[in-house]
């Protein structure tokens, strides 16, 4: 099996640094040679990111809507705008951020940006829905009245917020199909973000110039909470496949795991991998240097298998 190459995101340790260069220079000691800005990149970080580029130390595979931070915020936050935001000056200002974040992707030569597409206004179920499962309750007319009561409720609101989203994306889409960058619509966990798994054709239909980014805990999550097949939805959207957070999941909601930490069938999922998918390891801040470079390894492993 030949696999992409594995980049890393700075999810993982832009937290714990206060310079850029030190940040991706810890990337590089680890064994990467490419990497994606993720959305806790600290405006602090940036001339530091700026001299290893310069440097030529690492790779930038992609970034992460928004990159840098958003002034004022001073940990990730890439849902601090919305596209669908129903205040005008939020969308503005969402819109706005993220041509900035396609601009500093053709800038570093990156070939993507990862966005997220918004939410509706209405309760987060997927906790109830974890804790319920976590009692065994999975399936119970409880969970199953939870479950149901989500995705109505997201159905309803959505045909208001589609206007919006789909008027902030037709510009966000001209300005990278201008500076010659792809984006990434990224699959969400939670019930009230955008997009529900029959939205994508909508989406794909309007935007085709537009890629698929598979995140797999998240898809791993509303799996075990019962909301898709993991492997079918992988396969219906295999073809617009742009990229991947790869990361394990243990059910109800661990995600963010190492390689081979936790319950996601690979095996079924990497031969599907076309050459060109951009692969980012995405872990929490939590995970230990050992399992990061155990990830790497069991990544290699697979691509020698």
């Amino acid at each position: 099996m030949s696999l992409p190459e594995l980049a890393i995101s700075t999810s993982w340790n832009s937290s714990r640094h206060n310079d850029g260069f030190a940040m991706l220079e810890e990337l590089v000691t680890l064994g990467f040679k490419s990497a994606e800005l993720s959305h806790g990149i600290r405006y602090s970080l940036w001339p530091g990111i700026l001299k290893a580029l310069d440097q030529k130390i690492i790779r930038i595979s992609s970034l992460h809507n928004f990159c840098p931070l958003p002034l004022g915020f001073l940990k990730a936050s890439p849902n601090c705008y919305e596209f669908t935001d129903p205040r005008q000056s939020r969308r503005t200002m969402a819109v706005k951020l993220t041509k900035e974040t396609i601009d500093h992707a053709a800038k570093f030569g990156a070939k993507a940006v990862v966005l997220h597409l918004g939410s509706l206004r209405q309760r987060h179920r997927n906790h109830e829905l974890a804790a319920l499962m976590a009692k065994g309750k999975l399936g119970s007319r409880a969970y199953v009245r939870k479950k149901i009561g989500a995705v109505s409720e997201h159905e309803e609101l959505f045909p208001a917020a589609w206007p919006r989203l789909k008027e902030c994306l037709a510009e966000i889409c001209q300005h990278a199909n201008d500076k010659k960058v792809k984006l990434g619509f990224e699959s969400r966990e939670a019930v009230e973000e955008i997009p529900l798994e029959n939205q994508w054709d909508l989406l794909f239909g309007e935007f085709p110039q537009a890629g698929y980014w598979h995140d797999f805990g998240h898809s791993a999550q509303k799996d075990a909470l019962g909301f898709l097949d993991h492997e079918t939805e992988f396969r219906k959207r295999q073809p617009r496949l742009l990229g991947c957070h790869l990361q394990d999941f243990k059910a109800p909601d661990r995600d963010h795991l190492a390689l081979g930490d936790g319950e996601i069938p690979f095996k079924n999922f990497l031969p599907l991998m076309a050459k060109n998918t951009l692969c980012v390891l995405e872990l929490s801040p939590r995970v230990k240097k050992e399992k990061v470079l155990s990830s790497l390894a069991w990544w290699k492993s697979h691509n020698q298998a």
